[in-house]
């Protein structure tokens, strides 16, 4: 797709540069290299001097994207995306390249009001491998891996941004310091994430920077995201195929495992953008394929080769899969999840298991009573680098697990949640490890010398996850005790039964300001688990964040527990 511009002849990007060979100067001299002499305009680079602080105004040219002139019925309004209202200080945003390609990254450090406008910082590419590097070098779009922060800018139009991304820091220090300004060690990483939708380059090959003038008029395939990428293996994706008959509509073809292959990490360069989409369901019209995706024609090239819906097509199939489920006390059961349940130690949910059957008994009009046959999960051999239990006897709460043959019978009530775990490809082997946004129970004092039998005696915490990039920065929390914890004099006897049990049933939790336990750790609320460590996480616990009235009627965000996942301590 080709960009567009007004008669000036800066670009978007061209603004300003970074001299050729800097990250080599950077990586030879730290950091105190700047960027004084910059050297001829890139598309990938925004320059900076590592704080964040260049200056630049507004600009009078900028990149509109050129939309794909496919013709078809549509379904969904992309520029809803991008409509003020969604705009917010911390984001971070794919804005469009020279080509026209939603490949450059800024984060939001500003927006004002009521006359709209945006102060922003942009992304620059930091890549560590000598190919990467040679390949960001010869100027070839980069839109995965590291990046760091480069030059400010003061925008008011929204045309030049695509879509919000998901962006993680890959540093162990804080952005901020006292004066609001960027520090200088500050490192993002962006990579696919699952159900996204992306743009690959089609006969992608890394060494194209060695002749970087014959490969700038790229082509394109299409896939959907199966897995989260994981610095060691890498990302599963699925080939898309536009349909004929539609405007920008994408869906997978064939069955099984058809379609799908894996890009490992040497081959991150592959990805060229993300393209935001929605997910379609089969019934927004006729003929559109179930499961297949609307993707923004503001991030397509103009021209796209279209096939036919085959009328077997995979979209079209009906699930295979057995069907057999029940649903209680909000909890839906069905064949092949994963759950967290309580096994040989029935405090708490330490363990995972596979259903494999669902059983149930029912004595004439009594209400039927249900089992379920579930075959638990076993770790498989560690990475070297994690720190094994000595006692083989102790539950793993996080890694990869295989399902044992054997199955045990539970009850539905043993069950604390269901776990959606990474699935290897042959269906054999499910990887769980803390994500951010989840909760998790943590030994205060870990050591691989912990016994099994004194699970029940140790300390814990709980924290919420931050960042799961490198290690896992996690933030302490601690009990909320508001006004509903204590009882009403005024109500009567059943008001305060029913009081009593929802209080035992949900807890509810802030971020913690100080820490004060746990002394290797010292007194930050936010501190970092190494990945070598990761078993000091003892197990997951169901948590969704809430909006309470507490004392004086202040709204307050806290996140609230199912208490039967939590040590007695917590409870």
């Amino acid at each position: 797709m080709t960009g567009t511009s007004s008669d000036g002849a800066a670009t978007l990007s061209s603004a300003c540069a970074v001299c050729v060979g800097e990250k080599r100067k950077r990586n030879q001299y730290g950091d105190s290299c700047n960027d004084r002499n910059h050297g001829p305009v890139s598309n990938n680079r925004r320059g900076s001097n590592d704080n964040g602080d260049t200056e630049r105004g507004e600009e009078s040219v900028q990149i509109q994207p050129k939309i794909s002139e496919s013709v078809g019925p549509k379904f969904n309004d992309f520029g809803k995306l991008r409509e003020e209202v969604n705009f917010a200080v911390g984001q971070t945003w794919a804005l469009y390249d020279t080509t026209g390609m939603p490949r450059l990254y800024a984060q939001i450090r500003k927006v004002s009001a009521p006359c709209f406008g945006l102060r922003i910082t942009y992304l620059e590419p930091d890549p560590n491998g000598e190919k990467e590097l040679q390949w960001f070098e010869e100027d070839l779009p980069v839109s995965v891996g590291m990046f760091r922060l480069g030059e400010n800018k003061s925008t008011q139009d929204r045309s030049i941004f695509s879509h919000v991304i998901h962006c993680s820091e890959r540093s162990n220090t804080l952005c901020f310091s006292v004066t609001c300004r960027f520090i200088n060690t500050c490192h993002f990483s962006v990579s696919p994430r699952k159900d996204e939708t992306w743009a690959l380059f089609k006969n992608w090959d890394i060494k194209w920077s060695s002749e970087p003038d014959s490969h700038r008029k790229f082509e394109y395939e299409f896939v959907e995201i199966l897995s989260d990428y994981a610095d060691e293996a890498g990302v599963y994706v699925a080939y898309l195929h536009k349909a004929k008959g539609f405007a920008s509509v994408f869906f997978r073809m064939g069955t099984g495992y058809e379609g799908i292959f894996r890009i490992l990490p040497h081959s991150l360069y592959r990805f060229s953008h993300r393209v935001p989409s929605f997910k379609l369901t089969g019934i927004e019209g006729k003929g559109v394929p179930k499961d297949a995706y609307e993707l923004d024609q503001a991030a397509l090239p103009e021209s796209i080769e279209e096939i036919i819906v085959p009328s077997n097509s995979e979209s079209d199939l009906k699930s295979k899969r057995q069907a057999i489920y029940f649903a209680r006390k909000g909890k839906v059961f069905q064949i092949g999840q994963i759950w967290s349940f309580c096994g040989l130690y029935q405090e708490f949910p330490l363990y995972y298991g596979r259903i494999q059957k669902i059983t149930f008994t029912q004595v004439h009009e009594q209400k039927a009573v249900y089992k379920l046959h579930v075959s638990p999960l076993k770790a498989t051999r560690f990475p070297l680098d994690v720190i094994e239990y000595e006692d083989k006897k102790m539950p793993v709460g996080c890694g990869t697990f295989y399902a044992r043959k054997a199955l045990e019978i539970i009850s539905p009530d043993d069950v604390s949640q269901q776990i959606v775990p990474q699935i290897s490809m042959d269906g054999n082997e499910y990887t769980i490890l803390p994500k951010i946004g989840e909760v998790w129970v943590i030994y205060r004092f870990w050591s691989e010398y912990r016994e099994f039998d004194k699970v029940g005696l140790c300390s814990y915490d709980i924290v919420e996850i931050l960042d799961d990039t490198l290690d896992y920065k996690v933030q302490l929390l601690e009990r909320h005790h508001g006004p509903d914890e204590y009882e009403d004099e005024d109500e009567d006897e059943d008001d305060k039964l029913l009081s009593r049990l929802l209080r035992k049933k949900k807890k509810f939790f802030i971020e913690v300001t100080e820490y004060k336990h746990n002394e290797i750790d010292g007194s930050e609320p936010i501190f970092t688990i190494t990945k070598s460590e990761r078993l000091r996480f003892s197990h997951k616990v169901p948590a969704f964040r809430v909006t309470k009235q507490i004392y004086g009627g202040e709204i307050k965000d806290l996140i609230e527990v199912e208490s039967k996942a939590l040590p007695d301590h917590m409870s």
